[in-house]
C-alpha cells in the first residue's frame, strides 16, 4: 500500500530535477527508497524531510543519467552491490556538476552511513560512498584509496557508463580476494537517502529495454557458489579439511622493527580427505608427467672431510688449540686432541620440502599436453627428490601451505620424516589444490618448529614457490618479504639451513631477500623446476 502524504513539494522537485512527472509516497516495510518507472516510494521515517528531499535528488540522478533494467544474468550478488555503489556516486558526481548546491543535502548523509574503522561488506560500501564523493574525506584504507583514485582518474569521462563499469568490476573481483563476506539477504545500502538499485537491474522477471546491453563482467567472492561453468578461482572454504592444531607465531614488521608477538595463526589440516581442484591431474597423471621430466641427480655426493679434535692429522685444529691454551691459563690438564684428520663421506640430512600451494600455482604451464599446472610441476619434481634423497640415506618429509590472511595460515603434512613414499603417500601428493595466497614467513617458522624435532643435527628446510610472497590483508609488498627474511634468520640460528627454488624469472632480487646470496635458485620456467631443485639440492647435501 503506497501513502502518498509526503512533502507537497517533493514531486515537483523531482520534476523539475529530473524533467519528467513522477508520483512521489510513502510504503511500509522498507528500509531503503525504491524507484520504479512511475514511483518513488520512501521508507516511513520520522522527521524524514530530509532524507526524502536527498532521495529525490538521487532518483533524478539515475532517472537523467543511469542505464536502466540491464540484465543482472551472471553477475553475482558481491559484484552487483559493488557496481550499484559506482553507479551511485557517478549519478550523483553527475547531478552535482549541474547542481552544485545539492552537495549540502548529499555529503551529511553518507558521512552519517560511514563506520570508518569498519572492515564488513557494509561498512566498505559506506566508507566507498563518502570517499568518491568527497574527496576531503579522510579513509586511508587501501582499498578505498585504490577506488578513489580510479573514480578520480575516469571525472573527465563521468557520462562513459562502461568505464566506471569495469572500474566496478576490479573492485568487486579486490573485495572477493579479500575474502569480505557478503550476506545479500541482509545487505541494506548504507546511505539513507540511496534507492535499493532494483530500478539498475533485471532479475529476469521483466523485459529489458532494446537498447539494454548484457555487460557479462562477474566479479568472484570466496564466500560464493560457482554456478556450473563459472570460474570461481578459489576452492570454496567449506572444502578445506578438518582442522588438526593450531600454533600462533610472531610476525616480523620491519617498519616498526618490531616482531608481534601471536600474530598469525598456522592451521594443520589432514590433507588426505581433499578434493582435486577441477582439472587437476591425478595421482596416475602425476607419475606420467615425472618419467617426461629431468630427474634430479641420484648419485650419493661425497667430498674431503676434516675430522677435528684428533690426536694425529696433517694439520693443526685451531679451535681445539684456542681451548688448550684456555686451559693453560686456567691451571687445567690440556686436551692432546689438537690435530684435523681428513676423512670422507657425507652427512645424512633430515630434509623438510615446503611447497607453496596458493592459487596461483593452479596456472597452466605452456608447452604441455593437457592441464598440467604449476602445482602439477612442483608435485613431480619434489616427488622424484624426495625418492633420490631417501635412496641417499637422507630422511625426507614434505609439507605444503597457503595462507588466507593471518588469521589463517594453512598448513598440510604430506609426507612425514620416516614415512615411506608409497602409493598412499603418492596419493595425498596429488590431492593437494591451490587456493589462496603466499604467506611464507608463518609456514617457514612452522616449518622449523617440525624440523627441529628431527634427532638429526643436519637439518634443512627447502622452500619450493612460484613467486613473491603475498597476502590479501597486506598492502605492503617488502612487508612479507622482510618477515620471510627473519623467519629464515631465525631458522638457521636454530640451527637448521634454509634455502629455495622460485619459478619466476624476475625473482632474484626478493628471494636474495628472504634467503640470503647463494642459497637459492631461480628457474626461468616452471619446467625448469626440477633442474633447479635438483641444483639446490646438491648445494645443500654438499656444504
Amino acid at each position: 500500500m503506497i501513502d502518498a502524504e509526503v512533502s507537497p513539494s517533493l514531486e515537483p522537485l523531482l520534476t523539475g530535477l529530473a524533467g519528467c512527472g513522477m508520483s512521489v509516497g510513502t510504503a511500509p516495510r522498507i528500509r531503503r527508497p525504491v524507484l520504479t518507472s512511475t514511483h518513488l516510494l520512501m521508507p516511513q521515517l520520522p522527521d524524514a524531510y530530509a532524507v526524502q528531499r536527498a532521495a529525490v535528488a538521487h532518483a533524478a540522478a539515475h532517472l537523467r543519467f543511469s542505464p536502466r533494467a540491464l540484465p543482472s544474468r551472471g553477475l553475482k550478488p558481491l559484484s552487483l552491490a559493488v557496481i550499484s555503489a559506482v553507479e551511485d556516486a557517478r549519478v550523483d558526481s553527475l547531478m552535482l556538476r549541474d547542481c552544485p548546491g545539492i552537495r549540502a543535502w548529499l555529503l551529511p548523509l553518507l558521512q552519517e552511513a560511514v563506520d570508518p574503522h569498519g572492515l564488513s561488506f557494509r561498512a566498505m560500501m559506506g566508507r566507498l560512498g563518502a570517499a568518491l564523493l568527497d574527496d576531503d574525506w579522510p579513509d586511508d584504507n587501501y582499498w578505498i584509496d585504490k577506488a578513489r583514485h580510479g573514480f578520480a582518474a575516469l571525472r573527465t569521462c563521468l557520462y562513459d557508463y562502461r568505464a566506471f563499469r569495469e572500474l566496478a568490476s576490479i573492485l568487486a573481483n579486490d573485495l572477493g580476494q579479500m575474502r569480505v563476506r557478503f550476506d545479500a539477504n541482509d545487505y541494506v545500502v548504507p546511505a539513507s537517502y540511496r534507492d535499493d538499485n532494483s530500478f539498475l537491474w533485471d532479475h529476469g522477471d521483466r523485459t529489458p529495454p532494446p537498447n539494454a546491453e548484457p555487460l557479462a563482467m562477474a566479479a568472484t567472492s570466496g564466500y560464493q557458489q560457482a554456478e556450473p561453468g563459472d570460474d570461481a578461482g578459489e576452492v570454496p572454504r567449506a572444502e578445506l579439511t578438518d582442522e588438526l592444531s593450531r600454533t600462533y607465531y610472531p610476525e616480523w614488521d620491519y617498519r616498526l622493527d618490531l616482531a608481534r608477538q601471536d600474530w598469525c595463526t598456522v592451521i594443520e589440516r589432514a590433507p588426505g580427505a581433499q578434493s582435486l581442484p577441477r582439472g587437476a591431474a591425478e595421482p596416475s597423471d602425476l607419475a606420467r608427467l615425472g618419467a617426461r621430466l629431468a630427474l634430479p641427480h641420484r648419485q650419493r655426493l661425497s667430498r674431503d672431510r676434516k675430522l677435528k679434535r684428533q690426536l694425529e692429522g696433517e694439520s693443526l685444529d685451531l679451535d681445539a688449540a684456542v681451548t688448550v691454551m684456555v686451559d693453560r691459563r686456567l691451571g687445567l690438564a690440556p686436551e692432546p686432541r689438537l690435530f684435523l684428520r681428513p676423512a670422507r663421506g657425507t652427512p645424512h640430512f633430515s630434509i623438510l620440502l615446503l611447497v607453496d600451494a596458493s592459487a596461483s600455482t593452479n596456472d597452466a604451464v605452456a608447452g604441455t599436453h593437457g592441464h598440467t599446472t604449476v602445482l602439477d610441476i612442483e608435485k613431480a619434481a619434489t616427488t622424484m627428490l624426495a625418492h633420490a634423497a631417501a635412496e641417499c640415506g637422507h630422511r625426507v618429509a614434505i609439507h605444503a601451505f597457503s595462507s588466507d590472511t593471518r588469521e589463517a595460515v594453512n598448513y598440510f603434512r604430506l609426507l612425514d620424516f620416516g614415512q615411506p613414499l608409497d602409493a598412499g603417500a603418492r596419493a595425498t601428493l596429488g590431492a593437494l589444490a591451490g587456493r589462496f595466497s603466499t604467506r611464507i614467513g608463518a609456514a617457514l617458522r612452522h616449518a622449523t618448529s617440525c624440523a627441529m624435532r628431527e634427532p638429526n643435527p643436519h637439518r634443512a628446510i627447502v622452500v619450493i614457490t612460484d613467486g613473491e610472497p603475498s597476502d590479501v590483508d597486506v598492502f605492503d609488498r617488502d612487508y612479507l618479504v622482510e618477515d620471510a627474511r627473519a623467519a629464515a634468520q631465525a631458522a638457521r640460528r636454530a640451527g637448521v639451513a634454509v634455502c629455495g627454488v622460485t619459478i619466476d624469472a624476475g625473482a632474484a632480487p626478493y628471494i636474495r631477500t628472504m634467503l640470503g646470496h647463494g642459497n637459492f635458485c631461480v628457474a626461468d620456467t616452471a619446467r625448469a623446476l626440477p633442474a633447479q631443485l635438483s641444483a639446490i639440492y646438491a648445494r645443500l647435501v654438499s656444504n
